[in-house]
C-alpha cells in the first residue's frame, strides 16, 4: 500500500468504535469542459482517480481495475468486499488538518464530512460515505455547481477554516504511537505579520515627514505615493492567502 494509504487509514489499529461523523479536508481536479457532468454531479473529479466525477456526496467502493494513475495504489484484495477494508487501499481519502504537507496538490480545496465506516490513520482517514460540506474556488463553473447543490462556496480558504474548523481528535488519537493530535485552528493573524505592517506604518509616516521637509514638493509627492503604494501592497498580499 502507498504512504498516503498508510497516512489515511491503512488499518483500524486497535482503535474503539465510535459513533458519528468525521470532518477533513482534501481537494479536487476541475473536470474538464468537454466532459458531460451528471444531472446529480459537479465538475469535480478525484485528484488520484480521474474517471471519479463527484456529487455532493460520495459512497466507496472497491474497483482495484479501475485506479485511474500511472503508479497502482496496490489493492491487495479483489473488490469483492465493503469499502473502506483493512486489506485494501479502497475508500474515500480526507486529512485531519487543513495544513497537511501531505496532501495532494489541486485547484480546488474543501471539507468534507465523513460517516459510516471510517478507518482513521496517523494523518488521514478513508471513509465508507463522504458530503461535502464546503469549498474553495473561484471557478465559476464550480461555484454555480455547488451553489446549486447547496455547498457553500468560499473565496479564501480561511474564510471556510473559521466555519468548518478542525475536529478535535485528541480522545482518538492523542496516545495511538506516541502522535500528537493534528491542530486545532489555524493560526489566522501571525504575530509577525502585525509586527511588519506597524512597521510598515510608521516608516512610510516618516518617509513622507523627511520628505516634506527636505525636498521640493513634487518629489516629496512621489515618496508620498510610493510609500503608501508599498503599505497597501503588503496588506493586499495577507489579505489573499
Amino acid at each position: 500500500m502507498s504512504d498516503v494509504s498508510e497516512a489515511c487509514g491503512a488499518g483500524d489499529a486497535g482503535r474503539a468504535l465510535v459513533p458519528g461523523s468525521l470532518r477533513g479536508y482534501r481537494t479536487w481536479r476541475l473536470l474538464r469542459r468537454r466532459t458531460s457532468v451528471p444531472d446529480d454531479g459537479l465538475p469535480l473529479t478525484s485528484v488520484t482517480r480521474r474517471g471519479v466525477v463527484w456529487s455532493p456526496s460520495l459512497t466507496a467502493r472497491c474497483t482495484p481495475s479501475d485506479t485511474g494513475t500511472a503508479r497502482p495504489w496496490s489493492p491487495t484484495l479483489d473488490g469483492d468486499h465493503q469499502a473502506p477494508h483493512a486489506g485494501c487501499s479502497c475508500g474515500v481519502y480526507a486529512w485531519y488538518a487543513p495544513t497537511d504537507t501531505g496532501m495532494v496538490s489541486a485547484r480546488v480545496f474543501g471539507v468534507v464530512e465523513a460517516s459510516g465506516l471510517i478507518l482513521m490513520g496517523e494523518r488521514g482517514f478513508r471513509a465508507q460515505t463522504v458530503k461535502i460540506a464546503g469549498v474553495v474556488t473561484r471557478n465559476r463553473r464550480v461555484t454555480t455547481a455547488c451553489t446549486r447543490a447547496g455547498i457553500p462556496v468560499y473565496r479564501r480558504r480561511r474564510d471556510l477554516l473559521r466555519d468548518y474548523p478542525p475536529d478535535d481528535l485528541s480522545s482518538l488519537l492523542g496516545d495511538v504511537h506516541g502522535h500528537e493530535p493534528p491542530p486545532a485552528a489555524v493560526p489566522q493573524a501571525p504575530l509577525l505579520f502585525d509586527g511588519l505592517a506597524c512597521l510598515a506604518v510608521w516608516g512610510r509616516a516618516g518617509l513622507v515627514a523627511a520628505a516634506l521637509i527636505f525636498l521640493p514638493t513634487a518629489p516629496a509627492v512621489t515618496v508620498a505615493l510610493v510609500t503608501h503604494l508599498a503599505v497597501f501592497g503588503l496588506i493586499a498580499t495577507r489579505l489573499h492567502r
